[in-house]
């Protein structure tokens, strides 16, 4: 079955339709390419998708300009988020067979997203990838996913870190909310 089986079209929906279509695409293909833990797919929604969006006041006030997910992975929080906040999205993704679902999710609800198949530190070379908003979830340790994430940031963008509880944050860091860390550049 194509990735693009579970979809009808996307052309007209809602962001509530287009989000149920992530979700449905993220079921059909968790399994067999490792999106998210198996124990997650149950609640999906709820520990991944609102999760996401949880920034999402964040990036509707951030200066204009493209944002980017760093390590996107099975498109969280940059999916979620390209879909509600009608901003251009780069999905940053190295490894091959997740970037091409990326493709196949961003090809299916009509997203205004690109996929890159690089790692931070490859698109922290171009100068052309500064962003509004760069985000990172489930990446590494918020002082590591912060050193990641900050070369892609324009002046006057923000880094975005989801962390967890216990997690330690670096001095220039704000916690911005539960489990949510920020530093503007």
């Amino acid at each position: 079955m194509p990735l693009g089986a579970a979809v009808v079209s996307c052309e007209n929906m809602s962001d509530q339709g287009k989000l149920s279509a992530y979700e449905d695409l993220v079921q059909l293909w968790a399994p067999t390419l490792d999106l998210v833990s198996p124990a997650d797919l149950g609640r999906f929604h709820e520990r991944h998708v609102a999760d996401s969006l949880r920034v999402l006041g964040l990036v509707e006030t951030a200066p204009e300009g493209p944002c980017v997910d760093v390590g996107s992975g099975a498109g969280l929080p940059g999916i979620p988020l390209a879909i509600t906040s009608k901003r251009h999205w780069r999905l940053l993704e190295p490894r091959g067979r997740r970037a091409g679902f990326l493709e196949e999710v961003v090809r299916e609800l009509d997203l205004d997203c690109e996929v890159l198949r690089m790692t931070a530190q490859e698109a922290a070379l171009d100068p052309g990838l500064r962003h509004a908003v760069a985000t990172a979830r489930a990446l590494a340790a918020p002082s590591a996913a912060f050193e990641l994430v900050l070369p892609l940031v324009a002046p006057g963008g923000t880094a975005v870190v989801f962390h967890g509880p216990s997690a330690a944050l670096p001095s220039e860091a704000e916690a911005w909310s539960d489990g949510i860390a920020t530093i503007t550049n």
